[in-house]
């Protein structure tokens, strides 16, 4: 399954509440971060083969910008942490794509950029609220939106089960 994170969720998992990308939990099980979680799943994914993370240059440039502006984090770890997603998505089978152009649908770029990545036949789990509000189901392409909690939780039941 092809996934495309919001940048909300991306900068959560590194800079909120204690969170630390050098050590991303083993999911399963799940932990009381869900960001983590999702970049866990990601980084676990080889191994289960069931989930691939995709990214764009403008949405990494919406997570330096917020990692630098908003919460203050030192320009060589937001570089080291960009990589290091960079790694996980490219290891799980996804990657970096070019930006989809913009369709029209009048939303800011922190909303607009997961929402076209996504339009392409993919999950978008999203932690900004302009997002979610969106959500379960946006567009004629009825893309699916999750919350990191539901998404992790899901692939956390799903990788149980099997």
């Amino acid at each position: 399954m092809q996934v495309v994170f919001d940048a909300q969720l991306l900068i959560a998992a590194t800079a909120y509440a204690g969170a630390s990308w050098l050590d991303w939990p083993d999911v399963p099980p799940v932990t009381n971060n869900p960001e983590q979680d999702c970049l866990a799943l990601v980084a676990s994914a080889p191994r289960y083969g069931d989930v691939s993370l995709i990214l764009s240059r403008g949405l990494l440039t919406q997570v330096q910008a917020a990692l630098a502006d908003d919460v203050g984090l030192l320009q060589r770890d937001i570089d080291d942490y960009i990589m290091a997603v960079l790694t996980l998505a490219n290891a799980s089978g996804g990657g970096v794509e070019d930006d989809p152009p913009d369709s029209g649908t009048g939303h800011a770029p922190h909303v607009a950029v997961p929402l076209e990545l996504a339009r392409r036949g993919r999950l978008l789990v999203a932690e900004h609220r302009d997002v979610g509000d969106l959500g379960p189901f946006w567009g004629p392409e009825q893309v699916p939106i999750l919350t990191a909690r539901d998404f992790s939780g899901r692939v956390d039941a799903a990788r149980r089960a099997t």
